[in-house]
């Protein structure tokens, strides 16, 4: 079934012949359905009714049987039925079908079953003898007649030939069935003419494309409709006349082309199989600061110190030139190769200044935190082993030694909290537990808990209160105090005796400000900006020799960004260093 014309039909009358069948299954069932509660409602009546004129009017059992011969004679509603009374010994002591009690015959199927128990019951496809000893499938009926004590009395039990109902299904179905042939029929014929309209145009269009793949770029198709054919056929039309014009603008796409190489962020240059430049754009000689003159393969190949033999098919060679401070990168690719030698060379120019002065950074953090641990441990190893040649008999020398190398012990692990803390904030894994604050709070908390190494070395330490009291921000509290103390304990560390320090709250109008200053001997401009760098310590000896590291403020200035604010500082010469908390106010 290669043809879509035959794919076609067959859905259609899959989709047809499905529907159907399940139409008229649905028809069977339901007329099936209606004609049982049919006949189990007549029965039920039926039922009600031979209680009522029976044994309702009759006591003696005795007289139940003439008395039901007579209500089958008279009564038209009972004659498509047959009824029998059945003791609650399963015995048949009255019936509509025998004269005689000899001829009673003994029903012990589940509708009488249920009967006797007290539940009245109807069955289907139940399977019997009529009058004339030949057997049918019946519909069943049984009441419970019950006395005062709810006791079975009696049961009432009735039948009715199912052969009607099965033969006005089998009607249905035959009926049914003639129509589903017939529909698919007439299917087969639509689906037919159906599937030929569409066929049809797309084998035109099939002819068309392969005539317009030979290169008959004028070819089009007449439009003979609006649907989805004539759709297509109009893409068709517009797609040959798009290629007729796509040829036309390649010399122009060609143009654009050389206008994106001439503006790309890398340099850009082509060498033919000669060495000659055949293309190269403006960064390229922006980045090596030379004139188009000089440019050959081996003129560049020379400056950037690599051999001709390097460049192999299929390999991208790569070196790096430092040119006036600047770094390039330097990848060459051969763009078509031979036997024996590459043809052609292709050079991509990048600019990685940015990141040899990152890789730097990365190199002097490293030997810094190298140095800072050395340090300590050159001191404990140190006297150490002045202890261990000798010294510990000494209590008073093995005592002073032993604090010197708790304060170093306590120096390395201050280094390592403090280096841990910059991972956590470098690898996003603090987490702040952001809430409303009054900034006023937290400078007097501040105060509080370094009012007393304040106080003993000298100092001065004080709020000046703000004007408009509570000044509400969002940010972590014991983040938040962390920064706050640690500029507050660099002022005290590293101001002179006698040094005023002076929080003070301001505002703007969206941003509330902490003011940290002391009247120490200052920071130059030029330092002044590289103060929140990691390990950087304006006086190097004094820093050490007070247990800095040189991270504590790269750490402030860290969380307080992450908490949404900002830090500054601004300093002269011997007129103090004031440091500047900013953060969004909340209302």
């Amino acid at each position: 079934m290669k043809s879509i014309r035959w794919k076609l039909v067959f859905m259609y009358l899959s989709l047809v012949f499905i529907v159907m069948i399940i139409s008229g299954t649905f028809i069977i069932m339901r007329t099936y359905s209606r004609e049982i509660k049919n006949a189990e409602d007549e029965l039920s009546g039926c039922a009600e009714y031979i209680s009522e004129e029976i044994i309702d009017r009759y006591e003696n059992p005795d007289n139940f049987q003439s008395a039901f011969l007579k209500l089958f004679i008279t009564s038209s509603s009972l004659r498509n039925v047959q009824a029998s009374i059945i003791s609650p010994n399963g015995k048949t002591i009255a019936s509509s079908t025998s004269v005689s009690s000899d001829d009673f015959i003994t029903y012990n199927n589940s509708a009488v079953i249920s009967a006797l128990a007290g539940s009245e019951a109807f069955a289907t496809r139940i399977k019997s003898t009529d009058e004339n000893s030949q057997v049918k499938e019946w519909f069943s009926y049984a009441l419970p007649v019950k006395d005062e004590n709810d006791a079975v009395k009696y049961v009432i039990y009735l039948q009715m030939d199912a052969s009607g109902v099965n033969t006005s299904l089998m009607q249905t179905t035959s009926t049914i069935l003639i129509a589903v042939l017939l529909a698919l029929s007439a299917t087969c014929v639509i689906a037919l003419i159906f599937a030929n309209t569409i066929t049809k145009p797309i084998a035109l269009l099939t002819k068309k494309a392969n005539q317009l793949a030979k290169g008959r770029l004028n070819t089009t198709i007449s439009i003979m409709s609006n649907d989805e054919i004539g759709q297509l056929t109009k893409s068709f039309n517009h797609m040959s006349r798009e290629l007729r014009k796509t040829l036309n603008d390649m010399e122009n796409e060609n143009r654009k082309l050389e206008v994106v190489l001439h503006n790309i962020t890398d340099g850009v240059m082509a060498f033919d199989e000669h060495g000659n430049l055949i293309h190269a754009n403006n960064l390229c000689y922006e980045m090596l600061e030379i004139d188009r003159l000089k440019v050959s393969l081996d003129w560049f190949l020379d400056k950037i110190e690599v051999d001709r033999s390097e460049l192999l098919p299929n390999t991208i060679t790569e070196a790096v030139v430092e040119e006036n401070h600047k770094y390039i990168n330097v990848a060459l690719i051969p763009y078509e190769s031979a036997k024996i030698s590459v043809s052609g060379v292709v050079a991509v120019l990048s600019d990685i200044t940015k990141y040899r002065e990152l890789d730097d950074m990365r190199k002097e953090f490293v030997a810094n935190v190298s140095h800072e641990i050395r340090t300590p441990l050159t001191t404990i190893k140190s006297y150490v082993e002045t202890l261990l040649d000798g010294a510990v008999e000494d209590i008073d020398t093995a005592r002073d030694f032993l604090q010197i190398i708790d304060d170093a012990t306590d120096r390395m692990s201050l280094l390592a909290g403090d280096l841990l803390s910059l991972s956590r904030l470098d690898t996003n894994t603090v987490r702040f537990d952001m809430q409303k604050l009054n900034l006023v709070k937290i400078a007097e908390n501040c105060i509080t808990q370094s009012i007393i190494t304040a106080e003993s070395n000298n100092h001065t330490l004080k709020l000046i209160p703000p004007k408009a009291d509570p000044c509400y921000i969002m940010a972590d509290e014991s983040r938040l105090m962390q920064v706050v103390n640690n500029i507050v304990g660099n002022s005290i560390k590293y101001s002179g005796d006698g040094a005023d320090i002076t929080l003070k709250i301001t505002w703007g109008k969206t941003k509330y400000y902490l003011e940290i200053s002391d009247n120490g001997v200052g920071v130059d401009e030029a330092e002044l900006d590289r103060i929140f760098e990691r390990f950087y310590r304006i006086d190097k000896a004094r820093s050490r020799s007070m247990g800095g590291n040189g991270l504590g403020l790269s750490i402030a200035k860290e969380l307080t960004e992450e908490m949404g604010g900002t830090i500054s500082a601004y300093s002269a010469p011997g007129e103090g260093l004031t440091m500047v908390l900013a953060f969004p106010k909340v209302k």
